[in-house]
């Protein structure tokens, strides 16, 4: 009983910090003030320690032993390269969800954008991006290939971690929201040539990358 419950305390450490970082209470390139957070949640250096070395692993925090830790930053080079990874993975999901996805699993995604568009109508930036990393995770989860799943894993988080770090509390710096109905569109038309330019239009721009340097790999 004690392990689980330092299971659930550490996750709730991890759930917390992140949250600051998705929210922009810790902004990119700040440093995360450990001690802080340990007297906020009333908690010991340890599971706030674990959560560090977590968010580490996932490509968000740079952890310097002994030194401080602090959110990764971006340029227009780490950008791109996010963008030609993240681009060519979901490709690549959305290939095989048209291989192995249901019209049941589609509706699951179409739900998922409207509540993204819900949220942009109501110029919630923060809830808009959440469901816009959901709507892109569900696609490749319907995939069905676990590798590529746990693979995208890092990269969406990263790719959360950009939207939120781009956006401002007034002016959004989004993607393509109408593009998410055109993906939609080719998923339930089994259209892979019609899923891959909305894919494209949709993550292209805000990658900083144009269509000519977007080289996408079909398997059959």
């Amino acid at each position: 009983m004690k392990v689980k419950n330092r299971m659930v305390l550490g996750d709730f450490v991890y759930d917390h910090i992140k949250k600051l970082i998705l929210t922009k209470k810790i902004r990119c390139g700040e440093r995360i003030n450990e001690q802080l957070i340990e007297e906020d949640l009333g908690v010991s250096r340890t599971p706030v320690r674990e959560a560090v070395r977590r968010l580490s692993n996932e490509g968000i925090v740079t952890l310097i032993p002994n030194c401080f830790t602090e959110v990764i930053t971006f340029n227009d080079d780490t950008i791109r390269e996010l963008g030609m990874v993240r681009i060519t993975m979901d490709c690549l999901s959305a290939q095989l969800a048209i291989q192995n996805g249901s019209n049941r699993d589609f509706d699951e995604l179409s739900n998922l954008a409207q509540m993204c568009r819900d949220a942009n109508e109501h110029a919630d930036w923060y809830e808009e991006i959440k469901y816009d990393s959901e709507f892109h995770f569900r696609l490749i989860q319907i995939s069905g290939n676990e590798l590529l799943i746990n693979l995208q894993k890092n990269i969406m988080l990263k790719t959360r971690l950009l939207q939120t770090h781009r956006t401002e509390d007034s002016t959004p710096n989004l993607c393509d929201l109408d593009q998410h109905q055109a993906i939609l569109d080719g998923l339930y038309e089994r259209n892979l040539d019609k899923v891959l330019i909305a894919i494209k239009k949709h993550l292209g721009p805000f990658y900083l990358l144009k269509d000519e340097n977007i080289k996408v790999v079909t398997f059959s």
